[in-house]
């Protein structure tokens, strides 16, 4: 794990990987799931993949480019063993200043999916805002799914967030996989609604062990854009955060999704870090060529 956390060429100290233990308990993230590859008694990678619902998984794994051709083995065989497990998209987070990490990820069927900005803003107390004539809001709940699930099927309609999931995942999957992001709480989902049709969808999350909310979705519905309630759904988000008791908002965005970066920026958002998103499809039919 000290490997695995590490950065700039360095291992992690025992306090960070004691601290990630402890979260990883927290989270239900299985630690039996470590990877290594090894030379002669010698560690030369480690990998944890961190499997969530919706059928994905995200690598941790030393950041900087070995090449040795045991990390590249032992990458392949993480990313087939995990499509037998039902995986279909493996993903990793990498700091823009390691273009090698990159290269290597392409080299192993992995894409650039975005380059994500990382923003947070301080919340006060503020009332939910007032709704325009004909609409309303609707929170989670097993009646309301399928209306979710249209909603936030319809928002990817000409997005610039992210397109490049477009697709990739069926809807279950991906509603799965927000609801595993922090602490969910159907109370903080929102559908906005205009009569009966879903315009807009606003999905937030307590983060576990921090004073932060994240907003995990925000998306409109074609007929919806153009029409000021992006800025609804804002003051929706920072009404909602600040009546969890959370003093800050936090999200992460595609940095080529420009309308969404002037909606955050106008609201006080500001950049707190960024990171490169990589994504590879898994096949299960894929076969790995070993490394001797």
């Amino acid at each position: 794990m000290r490997l695995i956390l590490g950065a700039g060429g360095s291992a992690a100290s025992s306090e960070h990987v004691s601290e990630f233990i402890t979260y990883a308990q927290q989270r239900g993230i299985n630690l039996g799931d470590v990877w290594i590859a090894e030379r002669g008694g010698q560690i030369i990678s480690g990998m944890l993949p961190v499997v969530s619902p919706g059928h994905t998984m995200l690598l941790l794994m030393p950041m900087e480019h070995s090449a040795d051709i045991a990390a590249d083995v032992l990458l392949d065989e993480v990313c087939h063993q995990f499509s037998n497990r039902g995986v279909r998209l493996a993903q990793a987070l990498l700091d823009p200043a390691e273009p090698a990490m990159e290269k290597r990820l392409i080299a192993h069927r992995f894409r650039r999916m975005a380059e994500l900005l990382y923003l947070q803003v301080a919340v006060k107390p503020v009332p939910s805002p007032a709704l325009p004539e004909g609409f309303t809001w609707q929170t989670y709940s097993p009646q309301s799914h399928a209306l979710f699930a249209q909603t936030v099927t319809s928002s990817y309609h000409g997005s610039l967030d992210c397109p490049g999931l477009n697709g990739v995942r069926d809807i279950e999957d991906v509603l799965s996989g927000h609801k595993s992001a922090g602490e969910f709480d159907p109370r903080f989902w929102f559908v906005l609604t205009e009569g009966d049709q879903g315009r807009g969808v606003l999905l937030l999350s307590r983060l576990p062990n921090c004073d932060a909310t994240e907003l995990v979705y925000l998306g409109l519905t074609p007929e919806a854009r153009s029409r000021g309630l992006a800025d609804l759904l804002m003051r929706q988000a920072i009404a909602a955060s600040a009546e969890m008791g959370q003093a800050r908002l936090s999200l992460a965005v595609d940095s080529g999704n420009i309308p969404a970066l002037r909606l955050y920026y106008r609201f006080g958002m500001s950049k707190v870090a960024s990171k490169i998103a990589m994504m590879r499809e898994l096949d299960r039919t894929w076969n790995v060529e070993r490394g001797t």
